[in-house]
């Protein structure tokens, strides 16, 4: 099913025209809201996510004249020395380009050039890379981080214990552990900070994390939900959790109290479900299988008057 068919799915069981963009729009809304709602009910195997980064060093230029392309290789024009692009955010000021695997230092003042995209950009300074935005979207929970390369676990800790870790922010090195901060102020996406500093570039970092729902725009209507982070076992509650919004927003609360008992036994459907991925998991009551070498009962078998 996709998004659009959800939309209309739930227009119809408002009785609206699903031709009305103020109604399609306003379902679109629900629909979103509701599967945020029933995105942090539990800990759903769906929204886990893998993310990897690598260490890099900031570049500060200025006068860009296009886009750095992530992936190509810039060129100091008197220097010489080369450093290939992770990424570049050039939609606010000082434009700043991220780069790794540098050659040798670069000059201030001398022109960088892109190999691919041909852009140009007048180098300023470099400073090592200590905060990180490797997630272009919401996160409920970050489970784990891995510093891939040197295979060590890096902690997750508290700003209290980040700040005592190094007060200055002076420290490079090899990473050990990972503050999660907050939301980037500029581009809204979830921050981290990194202790040490990465003293070198091009290390990989691995998180696991908890995708959230975004609310999604018209853009989004001719996708699958499947695409949208929404497995099939889903659709249907989300399209009964918008339409008792819906209901409840024109006063109808019989027909909403209906859509809100579907929306329960989906999700409950959904629990079950959920239960069954991660594993072949068992509840303590259910007795050992054939296969079991050692069995100690928890309950009331053993009991006797």
């Amino acid at each position: 099913m996709t998004l659009a068919e959800g939309i209309t799915m739930c227009l119809d069981r408002t009785g609206l025209s699903n031709s009305t963009t103020t109604f399609k729009d306003r379902a679109r809304q629900y629909i979103s809201f509701t599967a945020q709602k029933v995105g942090v009910l539990v800990n759903w195997w769906f929204l886990d996510q893998t993310v990897e980064f690598k260490t890099t060093k900031t570049f500060t230029v200025s006068g860009a004249s296009a886009a750095f392309t992530a992936g190509e290789t810039i060129t100091g024009g008197s220097s010489s020395s080369t450093a290939v692009v992770d990424s570049h955010d050039n939609t606010n000021a000082p434009t700043l380009i991220y780069v790794y695997s540098e050659s040798a230092a670069f000059t201030a003042t001398e022109t960088v050039t892109g190999g691919t995209s041909g852009s140009t950009a007048t180098y300023a300074s470099t400073a090592n890379t200590r905060i990180y935005t490797p997630v272009a979207g919401n996160i409920t929970n970050w489970w784990s981080f891995m510093d891939s390369t040197n295979q060590n676990p890096l902690s997750i800790v508290g700003p209290d214990q980040y700040d005592l870790f190094d007060e200055d922010r002076t420290e490079t090195g090899a990473v050990e552990a990972v503050l999660v901060s907050g939301v980037d102020s500029k581009l809204g996406y979830p921050k981290l900070e990194l202790w040490r500093t990465p003293g070198t570039t091009n290390e990989i970092i691995r998180a696991r994390y908890r995708l959230a729902y975004s609310t999604w725009g018209s853009a989004s209507d001719n996708k699958e939900f499947i695409a949208l982070g929404v497995p099939q076992i889903m659709e249907m509650a989300v399209v009964h959790g918008a339409t008792e919004l819906y209901l409840k927003e024109k006063g109808n609360h019989p027909d909403a109290a209906a859509e809100a008992s579907l929306l329960l036994q989906h999700v409950t459907l959904m629990k079950k479900q959920n239960l069954r991925m991660q594993g072949n998991r068992r509840s303590r009551s259910e007795p050992p299988s054939s296969g079991d070498d050692f069995y100690i009962p928890i309950d009331s078998t053993l009991a006797s008057a």
